[in-house]
């Protein structure tokens, strides 16, 4: 048997550009490293510590929640609204979740609420006082056969719906986080199913969260194992068209697990229902809280059209 020629050349050289080739390479790596780190957060997320939250009913947790968010939507006033934001982030700090898990959900959320908010701080859509003029139309200006107001600016009133609606995502996002970060998986499954949530979604839900961590294991072992052979990285086309051949080859082992999975179940005597091991009635902490959401919404809503 005799080696191949790149072998025995103790200076192979790379066809490609050199600072394309690190590029690619450090393309590979970020992907390798985002795999990584949405495992550890999966892990982590399912290691959390102990509070108080998490020993509330998941029935009584998800009522709690979903009281103070359809009441929510009934407060007009900027005050409830930041109280119940001051609210919710005093549950996230009591229930020991660390603050690094919520740097995105801080940034993104308000990013993208005044992305879809902004035309509505323009007297375009909400007339009212001007406070900042963007651009002079002139008189009689038209858009085609639309006529336009003789300033485009932002007024008072549109930046009082802003408000008021960054302030009811960010309440939303928020105690939805904490309903989420301090109930098990399959708990939070077997509340909504209690409350009403079709079978056929929660058995979807289960097995997406239940073998999320074996795909995102899947897609690290490809990119470790295209980063361990690589020797001379190649074009960018070459390159693309791995990533592409990785993604169907991912897509085909997870129809092929789902049918395994499936199939093993099914022969197992599974019906569909979602079943936890453990199910306990309401106590009185369960009540408390169920009360206490009810009279914190009572309150802010009496205030909201007080001050109204």
């Amino acid at each position: 048997m005799t080696l191949p020629e790149w072998y025995l050349n103790s200076n192979p050289v790379c066809t490609s550009n050199p600072a394309g080739s690190r590029r690619l390479r450090a393309l590979v790596r970020q992907g390798l490293d985002s795999l990584t780190e949405l495992l550890a957060r999966e892990v982590s997320s399912q290691k959390a510590e102990d509070c108080w939250l998490r020993n509330i009913e998941p029935c009584a947790k998800i009522l709690g929640i979903f009281v103070l968010i359809f009441g929510m939507t009934f407060l007009q006033g900027l005050l409830p609204l930041a109280l119940l934001l001051a609210l919710a982030i005093a549950l996230i700090i009591s229930a020991r979740i660390r603050l690094g898990r919520l740097i995105r959900l801080w940034i993104g959320v308000p990013l993208f609420s005044l992305a879809i908010v902004i035309p509505a701080t323009t007297n375009f859509v909400t007339p009212g006082s001007s406070l900042i003029t963007i651009w002079h139309f002139g008189p009689n200006a038209t858009l085609w056969k639309w006529p336009l107001p003789e300033v485009l600016a932002i007024t008072d009133s549109g930046i009082i719906v802003a408000a008021r609606f960054l302030l009811r995502t960010m309440d939303a996002v928020n105690l939805v986080f904490v309903l989420v970060a301090t109930t098990d998986h399959p708990k939070l499954i077997g509340g909504l199913r209690q409350l009403g949530m079709p079978r056929v979604f929660g058995m979807v839900l289960a097995m997406a969260q239940r073998y999320l961590a074996v795909l995102l294991r899947v897609a690290e072992e490809i990119h470790l194992a295209k980063l361990s052979r690589t020797i001379c990285p190649q074009s960018l086309r070459q390159e693309q068209r791995w990533v592409a051949s990785g993604i169907a080859n991912l897509f085909r082992r997870t129809h092929s697990l789902a049918q395994e999975i499936h199939n093993a179940m099914l022969s197992r005597g599974f019906d569909g229902e979602v079943r936890i091991l453990s199910k306990r009635q309401m106590r009185l902490p369960d009540v408390i809280w169920l009360v206490g959401a009810m009279l914190l919404l009572a309150g802010l809503i009496i205030s909201d059209r007080i001050a109204f």
